[in-house]
């Protein structure tokens, strides 16, 4: 089997395009068309199914995508090791992270690597919680610099350093009058919430104190959230890495108790992982803080 046939057909599910895909991968849509074509007749059946958004997977090709990542992954992770044996590193690693994360970690991690091994190719994606362990699970990431899954997740995790949990709220708010905020405090108060899937850590807080807040709106940026905040549309719980990220008219406190969110790096198995993966993680321990 032809795996550059796989690699088109798993970037065209996964863009959701042909031209997506061609442009992700350097071809013309007319070639990948050309290339879908004979795959369908190698297999005997369709695989792309044409919408008004673009394309996607007939029934058949959803249930070839798993066996078609793990063929893909063991290609990779056999040039990985043959480049490792040679004394280099190269290869193309897939990332999943969160704003916060995307902002703080990603450039120093691209930096040194184009610096020091030009030819490791990074893919970035940002994503939600949820979607993160879906990715790697499946095999569309490699890792994700994420926070604490879970016992149930499924994944390895790797924890990296602990994020402060930070309560955010209009300048001139009562609650700026304490230098922590008690958690109990916060029930007459209506919230902005990011999305559970996409963020479970504030709503952690909240379950670890045993009540449900009044949620006025949700949104799946944390952005759009603080701005939100500073217009006194509602208070927000949020890491103090994307707070740092997003100056603006609100004050922030700590709260009482002290909340954290653990972040670190999730794969699927750390055991399994490909030599790039496990260099990568090795750079990330030692010196990201």
């Amino acid at each position: 089997m032809n795996t550059q046939k796989i690699r088109i057909l798993l970037a065209a599910i996964d863009k959701g395009s042909l031209t997506k895909a061609g442009q992700a991968l350097g071809y013309t849509q007319s070639y990948l068309t050309q290339i879908m074509k004979a795959f369908e007749e190698e297999v005997g059946f369709p695989l792309l199914v044409k919408t008004n958004r673009g394309v996607e997977p007939t029934q058949e090709a959803r249930s070839l995508i798993p066996a078609m990542r793990r063929i893909v992954e063991s290609e990779e992770r056999f040039d990985q090791e043959v480049a490792e044996l040679q004394g280099l590193h190269r290869g193309t690693i897939r990332i999943g992270t969160f704003v916060s994360t995307s902002v703080y970690w990603v450039p120093q991690i691209i930096e040194y690597f184009q610096n020091n091994y030009p030819q490791v190719v990074f893919q970035i994606e940002e994503l939600g919680h949820d979607e993160m362990i879906d990715g790697l699970t499946d095999g569309s990431l490699d890792i994700a610099l994420m926070s604490y899954p879970g016992e149930k997740a499924g994944i390895d995790f790797i924890p990296v350093l602990e994020d402060p949990m930070l309560i955010a709220f209009p300048q001139g708010h009562e609650l700026s009058k304490y230098d922590y905020v008690p958690v109990d405090k916060l029930k007459d108060y209506p919230f902005i919430m990011t999305y559970k899937s996409y963020d479970k850590d504030p709503h952690r807080v909240f379950e670890d104190a045993g009540f449900t807040p009044q949620v006025r709106y949700y949104s799946r940026d944390d952005f759009a959230v603080l701005s939100m905040v500073q217009r006194g549309l509602g208070l927000a719980i949020l890491p103090e890495l994307t707070i740092n990220e997003f100056p603006g008219n609100y004050d922030t406190r700590m709260l009482e108790p002290e909340a954290y969110r653990t972040l670190g790096i999730g794969i699927r198995s750390y055991e399994y992982a490909g030599p790039l993966a496990k260099f990568v993680i090795r750079y990330i321990m030692k010196n990201i803080r």
